[in-house]
């Protein structure tokens, strides 16, 4: 069983990455400005699961693909699991043609490339010519990374997929209401991030929603429209779960789970997502003062916070180590394609709750 060590890293990981983190977010800001204003690079490797921030980098680079090299130029995409030879490299890479003057080629989850593909990447992407633009996309986190992707990492332009950090979230989410004319408040931006799970995705979406109830209304967005024209964002199950896993309830908890998972494929990775933060909360609030200062400095208010620290107790510190390092295994072994997911979370909630 993994010892206090163990957890005290997780900590120490947990805040000690937060400027990291935040670091992170802002050079995928300037990326950002960097398309706005027409400077393109040959290759770019995107690195992490953060699909919301995903879209808008291919949204930016496309448009400013397409104002360089005109609308004659051509956007291919591929997946890595049709990547099964080194040819099915090379023949996306001839540049503008007969019919078009530049090619842009989007590469997603490049970890699911053939075997011989991979350690070929670097020395395929090295020598782009000037009328082709590649962004690759590998969505894995570094737990074990090859050699292939650290390869590939030293020739490209890196595109950090990560969310902004805690204390970060409201700024950004005020920035994006600006972009949907909307005029929000302090208590109902911390208020979407409570109900969206801090998740860009959904705060984007439910923007769209709260302008479009709006319409050419400019009142100020506060709380209770908030909880009235948000407060059904469909990760609402999964809060719900994660919530009975915290109170200890085991027949909520599997019962939810079936429900989210009838709803589609995306939502136990999310589950599982959320499940983590819920763990690591746990278990720091059960150890050290400053991660419980840290984590209230963040998005999480005092209620909430006084509310976690009750939870804490329902599990012990080593029950929560174990809980989480078992979680940890079930997600590495879904993403190798091993396991059936829904079984194996169902069979941990069993165990642990």
């Amino acid at each position: 069983m993994p010892g206090t060590a163990s957890v005290l890293q997780l900590q120490g990981y947990f805040i000690s990455n937060m400027s990291s983190q935040q670091n992170k977010y802002q050079a995928y800001l300037r990326l950002l400005s960097d398309l706005d204003q027409g400077q393109i690079h040959p290759l770019y490797l995107a690195s992490g699961a953060d699909y919301y921030l995903y879209q808008q980098f291919m949204k930016r680079i496309k448009a400013s693909f397409q104002k360089k090299f005109g609308q004659g130029a051509e956007i291919v995409q591929r997946w890595g699991s049709d990547l099964k030879t080194i040819a099915d490299v090379t023949s996306l890479l001839g540049g503008g043609g007969l019919f078009a003057t530049a090619s842009l080629v989007l590469l997603h989850e490049i970890q699911d490339a053939g075997r011989a593909v991979k350690p070929a990447l670097h020395q395929i992407l090295g020598g782009l010519s000037s009328d082709t633009i590649v962004l690759a996309h590998y969505s894995s986190s570094d737990f074990r990374k090859g050699k292939w992707i650290s390869n590939l990492e030293s020739i490209s332009t890196m595109v950090p997929l990560e969310s902004p950090a805690a204390g970060e979230l409201p700024v950004y989410v005020k920035q994006m209401a600006k972009k949907y004319e909307l005029n929000i408040n302090e208590s109902a931006i911390l208020r979407l991030i409570e109900l969206s799970g801090a998740e860009l995705a959904i705060i984007d979406n439910e923007m769209q929603k709260l302008a479009l109830y709006l319409g050419e209304q400019k009142q100020m967005v506060e709380r209770d429209l908030i909880d009235q024209v948000a407060g059904s964002v469909e990760n609402a199950k999964v809060t719900q779960f994660v919530d009975a896993f915290s109170h200890r309830n085991r027949s909520l908890a599997v019962r939810t789970l079936v429900e989210i998972n009838s709803r589609g494929k995306e939502g136990l990775p999310y589950a599982v997502s959320q499940l983590y933060n819920r763990l690591i909360q746990l278990m720091t609030l059960q150890e050290k003062l400053e991660v419980r200062k840290a984590i209230g400095k963040g998005i999480i208010s005092y209620y909430f916070l006084k509310d976690l620290q009750g939870l804490s107790r329902n599990y012990t510190l080593e029950e929560l180590q174990a809980a989480t390092y078992e979680l940890a295994e079930i997600d590495y072994q879904f993403r190798l394609g091993s396991n059936d997911m829904l079984a194996a979370f169902s069979s941990w909630v069993s165990r642990v709750v």
